[in-house]
């Protein structure tokens, strides 16, 4: 005698609930790291971090180290230590709306639009788009134009992270990306390190964060070149 089969129709309809939930669940942790980063960073005026850039643009490609530091309300310092322009500075000022740039050779810093391309990056970013205040805002872009995924746990320079991703279908809208992943320390709630890649799947660029500092206490004269 044959054993009863129960109809692919019958199970469906709870393996579908499953997979939903689990997928719901997913997406809840990922909002969740991006909330901390959020209210991780509420509260603070300033911080200095280390970035070292890997960037990808057609044929070409461009690799640096930069000391970025930021102070609200918008002030921006990179000071470049390895890669290209190596010893330039350039700072952001908010008030003015104006970047002042120079090179150890130079007597007077140069003073640009920030959409000027002279201090735009390879890829077209300007001197306060990696801020932080900036980068929360351009993932809240990235959530309207698609979704964001848990990936896991992983660990970067000795710190454990947790993993999300987001991808979306108009890449156009979002500097030429299609997909980026964003590694959060998990203790800290911040960025320790992000890729991108374009709608060939092909690493556009990947920035890794390094000694963070939070409020500082830049000197008076910090902003100034």
């Amino acid at each position: 005698m044959k054993r009863p089969v129960t109809p692919v129709t019958h199970a469906t309809p709870f393996v579908m609930a499953l997979m939903l939930s689990v997928v719901i669940a997913f997406a809840g942790q990922a909002e969740d790291v991006i909330a901390k980063f959020r209210t991780s960073w509420e509260g603070n005026s300033s911080y200095q971090v280390l970035m070292a850039y890997h960037q990808v643009k057609g044929a070409k490609t461009e690799d640096r180290i930069v000391r970025f530091s930021y102070k609200s309300p918008g002030w921006v310092r990179t000071d470049v230590l390895e890669g290209k322009e190596e010893g330039g500075v350039a700072v952001y000022d908010p008030l003015e709306d104006k970047v002042y740039a120079r090179h150890p050779w130079m007597p007077v810093p140069l003073t640009f639009s920030p959409d000027a391309s002279r201090v735009r990056s390879l890829r077209g970013e300007r001197i306060y788009d990696a801020s932080f205040p900036r980068l929360i805002a351009s993932i809240y872009k990235q959530l309207d134009l698609g979704g964001v995924y848990w990936i896991g746990e992983e660990s970067v320079d000795g710190s454990t992270c947790t993993v999300i991703e987001f991808k979306n279908t108009t890449p156009e809208e979002n500097r030429g990306i299609a997909r980026e992943r964003w590694w959060f320390d998990t203790d800290t709630g911040f960025p320790r390190k992000i890729t991108s890649y374009d709608k060939e799947d092909v690493l556009v660029q990947q920035v890794i964060f390094k000694a963070l500092r939070l409020n500082p206490g830049f000197s008076s004269d910090h902003f100034n070149i």
